[in-house]
């Protein structure tokens, strides 16, 4: 359960990448040593050659994790963090260790609570109890195991009740980690809350809220940068102002409640022929502006007479007579110009567009 929030996807992959090194090479290596110190001191069942077969299993099974992730494999999982597969892997190493440690068996069981903080920020209430339970229920089958195949190598006594010891502890540990991931939890929500108010304030600040373009300040400083971007070659830039006809006179004839529904089906027409790069803003009342990254002025202004036909063809259930028609000016950026002239020469064609009968796109020279 990765809680990470608006990380870019390749931050948050090379975030769970290190993340996972990092307890596998701590934590592997803490087991590692341990054991090794106790093959040293002959506690460990065996000798050399089954530490070193152990062993290069349990690291064989480490590095395959940490392929998986580097290979993007765990992307496509519904818990792409996998810490639950790899904390029973750990715990497994520790289990099937614990069986042939004699002396330290309990040494070596400790460092399960090094493997539950790999999850504690992670891992959900759920899947904690599920990996104390394997532990400590694990931990019972090892000492049943070496009292059944080895009884001089157990002291029964002593073994189930350091396993008693650590069933306490575990439980502790688990309601711990339990409190963590309801704190975690409620930080998670809070966030996205937080998340979405700045956002609303954001759109609030520098969008219109009943057709949703851009605001005019807004709408300079991103023309501007289109301007720049423009003038370096990228694209060709048609800037288009664009004037509802006789608005005033909708607003007079059948009431504002009207006269929103017409500027919000504006605002669906624009936005269904508007790509990906192109963005409209709202100047003012029935005024708006249309900025278009194009290939060429033919291509915009093919743009801009289907949105010119689009409007003539709506029809408003609240009012069977209305017709609502469109005059629009387009300009194409030239070289060297500032977005304040081609503005200018967009709303000079606007003006051309309305004095010559309106419900038409004047192209400015």
């Amino acid at each position: 359960m990765d809680q990470s929030l608006s990380l870019h996807p390749a931050t948050l992959q090379s975030q769970r990448v290190r993340r996972v090194l990092f307890a596998i090479i701590m934590g592997g290596s803490a087991h590692t040593l341990l054991c090794w110190i106790a093959l040293q001191l002959d506690f460990f069942r065996g000798g050399d050659s089954l530490f070193i077969s152990l062993f290069a299993i349990i690291w064989a099974g480490h590095a395959l994790f940490v392929t998986f992730m580097l290979l993007g494999l765990n992307r496509r999982l519904a818990e792409p963090a996998m810490i639950l597969p790899l904390m029973i892997w750990s715990t497994t190493g520790l289990l099937v260790t614990a069986a042939v440690v004699d002396q330290a068996r309990l040494c070596v069981m400790l460092i399960f609570f090094a493997i539950v903080q790999l999850g504690v920020l992670q891992a959900s209430l759920r899947q904690f109890i599920f990996l104390a339970i394997y532990c400590v229920v694990g931990y019972a089958i090892v000492l049943g195991i070496v009292w059944l195949y080895w009884p001089e190598a157990v002291d029964v006594q002593g073994e189930w009740i350091q396993w008693g010891l650590f069933a306490v502890m575990v439980m502790a540990v688990a309601l711990l980690a339990a409190e963590i991931s309801t704190i975690r939890s409620l930080l998670g929500k809070r966030n996205s809350q937080l998340a979405e108010v700045v956002e609303r304030i954001h759109d609030m600040a520098v969008k219109d809220e009943l057709t949703g373009f851009y605001r005019r300040r807004h709408a300079m400083e991103l023309l501007s940068k289109a301007c720049g971007q423009a003038s370096r070659g990228a694209f060709s830039l048609a800037v288009v102002y664009a004037d509802l006809d006789f608005f005033k006179r909708i607003n007079d004839g059948y009431g504002h409640g009207v006269g929103d529904l017409v500027l919000q089906r504006f605002a669906e027409v624009v936005s269904r022929h508007l790509g990906g790069q192109d963005f409209a803003a709202r100047l003012g009342g029935e005024e708006f502006m249309l900025v278009l990254p194009v290939s060429d002025q033919q291509e915009a202004r093919h743009l801009v007479e289907g949105i010119l036909m689009g409007m003539r063809s709506q029809r408003f259930a609240e009012a069977p007579d209305l017709n609502v028609t469109l005059s629009a000016g387009l300009a194409m950026l030239a070289p060297g110009e500032t977005p304040a002239q081609v503005i200018r020469r967009a709303d000079e064609a606007l003006y051309r567009a309305k004095e010559s009968g309106r419900d038409k796109l004047v192209v400015g020279s």
